[in-house]
């Protein structure tokens, strides 16, 4: 019965470790999203604001649009599975995982996020010698770490 009980306790702090790594993957991905890829998209729509040329703007973030809802999906299922209705509502860990990864195949995404990776990563290299690029990643980097820091001091 003690071995029972240490398994038990055993797989679910692996539980809990999962769900707390997909919201902290969730969060970094909105983050990247909203604090560089949406804005550095917006500038290179015209020359005048542009960092970087539009094209190297897309590509250096992928499809990061389109993985973001699996992934908060992926989570959502995730938290609900450790409700405690979760195992009625939505089963347990493998059914939550075939049905994001087998049945809604949302993870297909990654296919062509990894199929640009590289060319993201040397778009990313070379763009790092340019000052300007390289200035917006510094502010950009900056302010996210002031507002993670001091967050706890906002009234909302």
């Amino acid at each position: 019965r003690k071995r029972a009980n240490t398994v038990s306790n055993a797989l679910s702090d692996i539980i809990n470790e999962l769900v707390a790594t997909e919201r902290s993957y969730v969060n970094r991905l909105r983050t990247l999203k909203v604090e560089y890829a949406d804005p550095l998209r917006t500038f290179s729509k015209s020359k005048e604001t542009a960092i970087i040329p539009r094209y190297k703007a897309v590509t250096l973030f992928g499809n990061i649009d389109q993985l973001i809802p699996v992934n908060e999906a992926f989570l959502a299922d995730l938290e609900r599975m450790c409700a405690p209705d979760g195992p009625e509502t939505v089963g347990g860990v493998g059914d939550v995982a075939l049905k994001h990864f087998k049945e809604l195949k949302g993870f297909e995404n990654y296919k062509q996020y990894y199929a640009k990776r590289e060319q993201a990563q040397q778009i990313f290299e070379e763009e790092l010698e340019h000052r300007s690029f390289a200035n917006y990643l510094d502010v950009r980097l900056h302010r996210h770490s002031f507002h993670e820091k001091h967050s706890h001091y906002s009234v909302i």
